[in-house]
């Protein structure tokens, strides 16, 4: 069991500051003006979106380009297949994990680098304070907390149980993803979410402005899906998710050193923020998915992703209720349970990534080559420092003795 107040050596709770990113050589941007930023910008592409569709050229384009295009076949396989349901749910809630472990494993070393190193003043991107000129400043120390029910298991410096998380759930979610796969191309699923004509970029074009000017676009997703949701699915289901698994390969020290063809060009440090900007996309899916599903005809889009079915009926919200049930107990459950059964973690997730770590121990055994630029010229010291007046008259005296 762990105990939070003597977890690594009783190590104090210690907040972060709001996303930065870094602007110029030594100014930093508070991203949380983007919030009102973005609103403005929404405000502004509404009232643009507006004027446009005023314009006989632009409502000739969009007569000719409406936005969504149904074929034959399309309207010959109308619907989703519960597997399609199945798996929704399924990904839904191992992405609870993922994230919430993959944010605990941010907070251990809170900030971002281009660069192959991770020296102090490199970082584009942060959620703790500057280092302070302390020689003694160490990795543990620049870790920070997160809300207990935000990060998994929620405690500070806990890198190690959030990667059991954080890599068993997604030996599931990959295993999920290959099912869906296969799935989606033996069935005629895979032509509702792989464009077939490069007519999409304009239908999307046309959905933008019609969504935007607040005359939305009639919804067919039970025959079709419009350019715009189809580019977003194509993304979200064929170039997200092996971009996360080849960037997850990246940051991994083990496995990169033996994929030499990944770790040449995309070392730790520059695959992180890659995963990083992987997970971004995702939460804005996310969030732009449940807005449009629940602004856009609640109860006939949750029967078809939830229930199978088209029609008015609650059978779908009363499916997603009690999906949303599980959910949240899943997430209220996780960080309690591990706290109480870490042991239990680590052998779960190792029997889940196991199999996946003796295969890749095989794979060009032949150590990975560096040179001399690959050596950082700043080294984050780990553990902690003796704290005894002998070691502190030693380090006054720089050592000499």
């Amino acid at each position: 069991m762990v105990d939070p107040t003597t977890w690594a050596g009783s190590i104090p709770q210690a907040h972060g500051t709001a996303p930065r990113m870094r602007v110029g050589r030594d100014r930093w941007f508070n991203l949380l003006w983007l919030l009102p930023i973005g609103f403005f910008g929404l405000v502004v592409a509404v009232v643009i979106a507006k004027g446009l569709r005023n314009m006989p050229s632009v409502q000739r384009f969009m007569i000719r380009y409406p936005g969504t295009v149904e074929t034959a076949s399309d309207e010959a396989n109308p619907g989703f297949p519960i597997w399609v349901d199945s798996q929704h749910f399924f990904n839904l809630f191992l992405m609870v994990f993922i994230i919430r472990s993959g944010l605990q494993i941010l907070s251990d070393h809170p900030r971002l680098y281009w660069t192959r190193h991770s020296t102090p003043g490199k970082d584009w991107f942060r959620i703790q304070k500057l280092v302070p000129n302390d020689p003694l400043w160490t990795a543990k120390q620049d870790s920070i907390s997160l809300p207990r029910h935000l990060g998994l298991p929620g405690i500070r410096h806990s890198v190690g149980l959030a990667r059991w998380w954080h890599l068993g759930t997604n030996c599931l979610w990959l295993l999920n993803g290959l099912v869906f796969y296969v799935l989606l191309f033996t069935t005629s699923q895979w032509r509702r979410v792989i464009p077939t004509s490069w007519v999409v970029f304009p239908n999307a074009l046309s959905v933008m402005i019609q969504y935007l000017s607040l005359h939305w676009p009639t919804e067919h997703g039970w025959v079709v899906y419009n350019g715009l949701q189809l580019l977003a699915y194509f993304i979200t289901i064929f170039i997200a998710p092996p971009l996360a698994f080849v960037t997850g390969l990246g940051m991994s020290p083990a496995l990169s050193t033996r994929f030499k063809r990944i770790s040449k060009p995309l070392s730790i440090q520059t695959a992180r923020p890659l995963h990083f900007l992987v997970l971004i996309w995702f939460l804005l899916f996310i969030v732009m998915h449940v807005t449009l599903v629940f602004a856009t005809g609640m109860l006939n889009n949750l029967n078809h992703v939830f229930a199978a079915r088209n029609d008015d009926s609650w059978i779908g919200f009363s499916i997603f209720a009690a999906s949303m049930v599980v959910v949240a107990a899943g997430w209220i459950a996780a960080a309690p349970f591990t706290l109480r059964h870490p042991r239990v973690v680590q052998r779960v997730g190792f029997w889940l990534i196991g199999p996946a770590q003796r295969l890749f121990e095989h794979v060009d055994s032949i150590p990975c080559e560096y040179n001399e630029s690959d050596i950082s010229p700043y080294f984050w010291h780990n553990g902690r420092y003796p704290e005894s007046a002998e070691y502190r008259v030693l380090l006054d005296g720089d050592f000499v003795d």
